[in-house]
């Protein structure tokens, strides 16, 4: 018996993307994101006009609005998530008709092979659900083009990040932040000269530009 409720807890464990689909419809009403603090992030990163942009893990697209407004509609941003009910949502919120330079793109970054490089990749409060966060900033990396930058960031510390993870389903609660040097570290070793480190109590933003 003790077998077969194992198998039965095992069956009904939830996986990542089915987490996030659950919570798609209320996602923007339950996930809050502070405007200035966002807008700091943004201006930390210096995004340049007409430039391309992959989003990953960029959910409903709570960073859209404020990527537009620094490289106009003659840049372009690709979204990228696993969680295709999110992606629904983010295209209900940005249409293609009123947003032709945004698309989205339902997949994994490990499996993700676009035909562009891309001046800056973001990972806004998505990180810790990598389940190989060291490839898979060696992936991204790989998919910068020259002098692109790489942005890891969170509107949140690093503490309460992990301590949210922490009091969720069992399908993201071992998912964590690593420390700002680990993170610097991966980019390094991928290649990446690490130019902005942030990792106090009111944000989280590590920069790599490639060499």
């Amino acid at each position: 018996m003790k077998h077969i409720k194992q198998r039965n807890v095992i069956k009904l464990a939830l996986t990542q993307r089915e987490f996030f689909n659950s919570l798609a419809s209320e996602w923007d009403n339950r996930a809050r994101h502070d405007p200035s603090k966002l807008a700091e992030i943004i201006n930390l990163i210096n995004f340049s006009k007409g430039a391309n942009v992959l989003d990953v893990g960029c959910g409903t697209g709570v960073l859209i609005p404020y990527i537009i407004e620094k490289i106009g509609y003659s840049g372009r941003i690709v979204g990228l998530d696993i969680a295709e009910k999110m992606l629904e949502k983010a295209r209900q919120k940005f249409p293609h008709q009123n947003f032709p330079n945004v698309d989205f793109v339902v997949g994994d970054i490990m499996n993700y092979n676009p035909r562009l490089f891309f001046d800056y990749i973001v990972c806004y409060s998505s990180f810790p659900h990598f389940p190989d966060k060291k490839n898979s900033i060696k992936k991204m990396a790989s998919l910068l083009d020259s002098e692109g930058k790489l942005i890891i960031c969170h509107s949140e510390s690093r503490q309460k990040i992990n301590s949210l993870h922490q009091s969720l389903d069992k399908s993201v609660s071992s998912d964590i932040l690593p420390s700002g040097m680990q993170v610097s570290a991966y980019m390094q070793s991928a290649g990446l000269k690490v130019e902005t480190v942030i990792d106090d109590e009111e944000k989280y933003v590590i920069i790599g530009a490639k060499l």
